[in-house]
């Protein structure tokens, strides 16, 4: 990207943040009892949507199961109370929950809000699970939204996942496309690859590093959703979990080519590579992992690497 069309982006991205925090404190004069009758008649949607609906307490997301959610401002949480489960990712999640039903170690980095730690806690209670957060305020949110569930086997560890510790801290950049107490987007400052890493952002905080290596003992399912950090997560943990044949989903976004490398190597491991997004998983090659853009070619970007062996995850009805 050019100097100027990165300054034109920049100045476009700064007009829709505005824009859309505009149309949100503008909805504020909607009182919150009017928003939950809109929620439960269906009306207004698209419109009301945007309104924050922190002050609400809590809700549920109607789905199976139905879960208990903190009603904080987030553009995630929001999604699901107007439209429930089907309102975010609702096939990655269908099948986050069938492979935690068949693990015995669980680790989530990038919980945010906790939604798919609830969703998959719920599916394997007896499983030890591990979840983490960089944010301060997500994470806190990750314990509240447990507790609403009444789940207490879920160990829940604010920081950021690093390969290697080589400081207390490490800095986390708040895109400005986002300004909700729980942004999905955030991101570490350094050493990201993809379109992640370029997104505009004016803030940071310091949040603790956690090494990646202190996480995986007992791990046969690992999460990675850290919005371009995945390559530098993974590299120095991916030959233990390919020895213990865990499955790692991991978010993939263009112009990635380390993680790419990194997840095409496991081919020759008697690894296979599939993409969560349909009712029923799509496999993709190892060549084209290495070479496409999953979202234009495949229509997503979430991929599971699992074991050849492991027929009893590709089959949801398995």
């Amino acid at each position: 990207m050019s100097p100027a069309m990165a300054v034109r982006s920049s100045v476009g991205q700064r007009l829709r943040v505005a824009a859309r925090v505009a149309v949100s404190d503008g909805l504020r004069i909607v009182p919150l009892r009017a928003v939950e009758a809109a929620r439960r008649r269906h009306l207004l949607v698209p419109v009301l949507r945007h309104r924050s609906i922190a002050g609400l307490g809590d809700f549920t997301v109607t789905g199976k199961p139905p879960v208990r959610l903190a009603a904080v401002d987030s553009r995630l949480v929001r999604l699901l109370y107007w439209y429930g489960e089907k309102g975010y990712e609702a096939h990655e999640v269908f099948w986050w929950r069938h492979f935690c039903e068949r693990a015995t170690g669980i680790l989530e980095i990038g919980a945010n809000v906790g939604y798919y730690t609830v969703q998959g806690a719920l599916a394997a209670p007896q499983i030890p699970y591990t979840a983490v957060e960089a944010h301060p305020e997500s994470a806190e949110i990750v314990r509240h939204n447990l507790g609403l569930n009444e789940i207490d086997h879920v160990r829940v560890v604010h920081g950021a996942v690093v390969g290697t510790v080589t400081a207390e801290t490490v800095e986390l950049a708040l895109p400005d496309l986002e300004r909700y107490a729980a942004p999905t987007g955030a991101f570490l400052a350094k050493a990201t690859e993809g379109v992640g890493s370029r997104r505009a952002s004016r803030r940071s905080i310091s949040v603790p590093a956690v090494a990646a290596g202190s996480l995986i003992d007992g791990v046969d399912l690992v999460k990675l959703d850290i919005e371009g950090f995945e390559y530098a997560v993974l590299e120095p943990i991916v030959q233990p979990l390919v020895e213990r044949r865990a499955t790692i989903l991991v978010e993939v976004l263009r112009d990635t080519p380390k993680l790419r490398s990194l997840l095409t190597g496991m081919a020759d491991q008697g690894y296979r590579f599939w993409l969560v997004s349909d009712p029923a998983l799509r496999e993709v090659s190892a060549q084209a992992l290495g070479s496409v853009d999953l979202t234009s070619e495949y229509g997503s970007r979430d991929l599971a690497a699992i074991p050849t062996e492991r027929t009893d995850l590709t089959d949801a009805a398995g």
